[in-house]
């Protein structure tokens, strides 16, 4: 009885531990607006997990 306690607490604790790590991960991947100097004031660009940047023309 004692060891089914132990592995409930364990696996609690492996859950919160993969979800603080997956909000983590979900707000480095969100996507931020940068400035692109080189293409003026005309677009807007956004970057999303330090890696991915896209730009549209501003409305």
């Amino acid at each position: 009885m004692m060891g089914s306690g132990w592995t409930r607490k364990a696996r609690m604790l492996v859950v919160v531990n993969l979800l603080a790590v997956a909000a983590v991960l979900l707000a480095m991947a969100a996507p931020h607006p940068i400035s692109s100097v080189a293409l003026g004031s005309e677009w807007q660009c956004s970057k999303a997990a330090f890696v991915v940047t896209t730009c549209r023309q501003a409305s």
